[in-house]
């Protein structure tokens, strides 16, 4: 399980999946070699912004602190799920 980290706008962005090309600065070098490991023609990797759960006191409420994880999301050619990287 990937260590969250406190949540930054700069990281979350607009929380849409997107489309990134592999050799992007943006993709850490760990999921990047576990990705290229895996890779076929065609593959596509996208970037998944998610937000924990509320944690903390407050987090019972539903209004505790959040932290952001980014999912990384190897696809194949027709869209399927080959593998999901987290940073490490």
């Amino acid at each position: 399980m990937p260590y969250p980290r406190p949540e930054a706008t700069q990281e979350i962005g607009d929380g849409e999946d997107r489309l990134v090309d592999l050799h992007s600065p943006e993709v850490p070098p760990t999921v990047r070699a576990r990705v290229l490991a895996l890779a076929q023609p065609g593959d596509q990797l996208w970037r998944c912004p998610r937000r924990s759960a509320p944690r903390g006191l407050l987090g019972i409420l539903g209004v505790g602190q959040r932290d952001v994880v980014i999912e990384w999301w190897l696809l194949d050619a027709q869209g399927e799920l080959i593998e999901a990287f987290w940073e490490e």
